[in-house]
């Protein structure tokens, strides 16, 4: 229909404008959903949503109990974590094995004790000299087939692989069994799966590494190396590939990379004894500067990953640092989060409508997220001191560090704060999460 097809003449309306009462109450306007609320939306708790049963995989060959028993334990924890479904505890499973859909009693699977709407089962074999995964997910109820695959390779990525197929179907959204997260461990960056494991190098070049930050696609990772001397930004690809960074003579730090491949970050380099804001090429180049506040410091910028055209940023410019907003261009700059005390480390959800943050004082720092359009803040640790969040692929979990160990490791939470676990244990700080 056109919209001028719905314009009605004014004259039209002259009766029912007589008509009308002297007093014509004024809806007001509804407070925004609770924040506590929304979050507890975006996470299947015990009790809640479908029920999902995994049964244990079965070996149909020789000489592999120990990556079965490796699958296993992935695959559950795996489904655990991404809270997508009410998990059937194993105590309630059939005793009957089920390698394959010819083995499957729909009806033991979705009467009581168990109640499951999903069953995810399977076996792995050597097929070719090489370790293979025959996945399926069912829906019992209806016995309609839904996921039926085939992974090769290590027990514990096909496990990662097939959990993330069971959150798409699920959800129709990306699962993270198959993201990575960099740290900082001792003096240099590492790698390792989402859930801590397959550690691995990555880079050692200077005698201290620090903050190292994903691009929102996970192509790039930008940090702050020491090898000259001076803090200065280094960047390379996911793979380790140089592809440049900056070369100044002042303290630079803070590395965040655009959804568009441009580089943000901190630098002492405009002389006036601020650090301010700037923003580069991703090979360092083409350097301009978005915050003049003398003698203030400016650290820490984040991009939106969701438009790319807002930055998130520390700043001390009003007395203690607080979180401030600004427009890629450096306009509009105001703050986005004032709640006095002292703010720290901002990170934005993929989808932008969320920031986490690290907020405290007197030594006592813990995790909070706000909701940027109410502004409304929730609380999500409080044991030991606990720091730098950095959000999931997914937008459904934070990644964090923490010193409740008693040294700073690495731990995990859903987006409500809850399921925290510890995924290193030879320490780590300062993690980034990508696909």
């Amino acid at each position: 229909m056109k919209f001028i097809k719905a314009i009605v003449p004014l004259f039209a309306l002259a009766p029912l404008l007589l008509a009308a009462p002297a007093s014509v109450a004024v809806q007001e306007p509804q407070p925004p959903p609770d924040l506590r609320k929304q979050i507890g939306q975006i996470i299947v708790t015990p009790g809640s949503g479908p029920n999902l049963a995994v049964a244990d995989f079965i070996a149909r060959s020789a000489g592999i109990d120990a990556a079965v028993s490796a699958f296993n334990q992935a695959l559950e924890a795996d489904v655990q974590f991404a809270a997508v479904a009410a998990m059937v505890g194993k105590s309630l499973h059939p005793r009957t094995l089920v390698p394959d859909p010819a083995s499957l009693n729909t009806e033991a699977w979705s009467a009581d004790p168990v109640k499951a709407d999903y069953v995810a089962f399977g076996n792995l074999q050597n097929s070719g000299g090489a370790l293979v995964a025959d996945t399926y997910l069912y829906d019992v109820k209806t016995k309609q087939q839904l996921i039926a695959s085939r992974h090769s390779g290590d027990a514990r990525r096909m496990a990662h692989e097939f959990a993330d197929e069971i959150v798409k179907l699920l959800t129709g959204r990306d699962g993270i069994a198959t993201s990575k997260l960099a740290f900082v461990a001792g003096d240099s960056i590492r790698v390792m799966d989402y859930d801590g494991f397959n550690q691995r190098g990555f880079a050692s070049d200077g005698p201290l590494l620090r903050f190292p930050q994903y691009s929102p696609d996970g192509r790039y990772l930008a940090y702050v190396s020491y090898k000259s001397g001076v803090p200065n930004i280094v960047v390379r690809s996911a793979e380790g590939a140089l592809v440049g960074g900056t070369s100044f003579n002042s303290t630079t730090s803070s590395p965040s990379i655009s959804p568009s491949g441009e580089l943000a970050f901190s630098s002492a380099i405009s002389g006036d004894g601020s650090m301010e804001i700037y923003v580069a090429n991703l090979d360092g180049s083409g350097a301009r500067r978005l915050t003049r506040t003398s003698k203030a410091v400016n650290i820490s910028p984040r991009w939106n990953p969701k438009t790319g055209r807002e930055i998130a940023f520390i700043s001390d410019r009003g007395g203690s640092p607080q979180i401030y907003v600004m427009d890629s261009s450096g306009a509009n700059q105001r703050p986005l989060i004032a709640r006095g005390g002292h703010s720290d480390s901002p990170s934005w959800s993929p989808d932008g409508r969320y920031v986490a943050f690290t907020y405290g004082g007197a030594g006592s720092f813990q995790i909070f997220v706000a909701d940027v359009a109410s502004g409304q803040v929730l609380q999500l640790t409080s044991q030991g001191r606990s720091e730098s969040p950095a959000w999931s692929p997914d937008g459904r979990h934070l990644a964090f560090q923490s010193s409740r160990s008693g040294r700073w490791e690495i731990w995990q939470m859903h987006i409500d704060g809850s399921e925290q676990r510890q995924i290193t244990r030879g320490g780590g700080r300062l993690p980034t999460w990508a696909k």
